[in-house]
């Protein structure tokens, strides 16, 4: 990545966030690996993850009905082969379901480019045109000052990406999983995923490294768009019955949801006879499925602040990877929102306590998100 190519794509993220999202850069799109294959005079092996693409810049909003948005934008430095680009962003939006693309460019882009453009309903971009459109698009927040300003400062951010990409090899699955599964695997998955993926690296998180503090908030931020994937798919057919709805989703749709339960009547049968170990966890859902119904609940009686929650996960993620601090929530002027701030809080310690996390983690998101007193709770149980 060139120094100019990061400079457009914390352009773009401001110009995203002027629009009304919350962003992320360098979305790393690619197949599952472990798969087995085989070829001719081999034996069968195991094959590695092929990347397919990356997006340079990913907004994702929250409209109507909990529905996800997203837009993606393309960012390079120059306007050569600008028109077979277009095809490009065309299929890796189609690939990703966004309903907006972007293409940003240093240069000018092509007249024949900007026809080819509005056939494929791309919004093609020079660097120029880039402060026009964010003219179009005014806000209160304060995208001049920090911390919401480091988000589209370009030393900072590389340093942020550097922080995440420099994370212990140890942790290398979590890293892969946040970088690339969550975006190729099934939706509805994510919500047990994710906490697995954490308790597995429990014991190789610390509350003391600013980076895991980064870290486990940005897994708040996936959790939290995966919650609201989630409520927008139950308020279909089971507003009025959230358990059940969730209860469908986490297994996979009602015929999942059917055959998961035959399954688990028959390993308890099992279990009363002897014929499987007592202890054997039989219940197809999460041991936390009421403390996930009791979060996805909150979450759905507030949807007006879902957005804040998202926006503030992510200015609380970068800030702790640049071992920055945030003086009081309200530094992040019209951003901030009680409401918004304590859902985030909220998503931050599910994740803790399901996950088996360090204590210490709420208390540093709670100490980012709402401004209160960090207290190191081994520091308290060391008196």
């Amino acid at each position: 990545m060139s120094e100019l190519d990061l400079g457009l794509k914390v352009a773009a993220r401001r110009l995203l966030w002027r629009m009304g999202y919350t962003t992320r850069i360098d979305v790393q799109l690619r197949s599952v690996g472990g798969v087995a294959t085989a070829s001719a005079g081999s034996p069968r092996r195991s094959a590695g993850a092929e990347s397919f693409t990356d997006l340079d810049v990913l907004g994702l909003t929250i409209s109507g009905g909990y529905r996800v948005e997203s837009a993606i934008v393309d960012c390079k430095t120059t306007a050569k082969g600008s028109t077979g680009r277009m095809f490009w962003v065309r299929g890796v939006a189609d690939l990703f379901a966004a309903d907006a693309a972007y293409m940003l460019r240093e240069t000018d882009v092509s007249h024949a480019a900007r026809q080819l453009a509005n056939r494929l309903h791309i919004t093609a971009l020079n660097s120029k045109e880039l402060a026009q459109a964010e003219a179009f698009h005014p806000s209160d927040l304060p995208l001049n000052s920090g911390p919401v300003s480091w988000l589209f400062d370009r030393d900072k951010t590389q340093k942020v990406l550097h922080a995440f990409s420099g994370l212990d090899g140890r942790l290398r699955e979590l890293r892969d999983y946040r970088e690339f599964d969550y975006w190729v695997g099934e939706e509805y998955r994510s919500l047990t995923q994710i906490v697995e993926q954490l308790r597995l690296s429990s014991r190789l998180l610390s509350p003391r490294n600013p980076h895991h503090v980064s870290l486990v908030i940005d897994f708040a931020w996936l959790y939290t768009v995966s919650l609201t994937h989630a409520i927008e798919n139950i308020r279909k057919a089971y507003i009025s019955d959230l358990d059940l709805g969730l209860s469908q989703y986490i297994l996979g749709g009602p015929n999942g949801f059917s055959e998961k339960k035959e399954l688990s009547k028959m390993l308890a049968h099992l279990s009363q006879n002897g014929a499987i170990p007592q202890d054997v966890y039989v219940d197809p859902l999460p041991s936390y499925h009421s403390r996930l119904l009791e979060l996805t609940a909150r979450l759905q009686r507030r949807p007006a602040h879902i957005l804040s929650a998202l926006r503030l996960l992510e200015v609380g993620a970068f800030t702790a990877a640049l071992k920055e601090k945030i003086s009081a929530p309200t530094d992040t002027g019209a951003l901030y929102d009680e409401v918004g701030a304590k859902l985030a809080a909220d998503v931050v310690n599910f994740l803790v306590t399901t996950s088996d996390l360090d204590s210490g983690f709420t208390a540093r998101a709670r100490s980012i998100l709402l401004g209160e007193e960090f207290v190191d709770p081994e520091s308290v149980k060391s008196r």
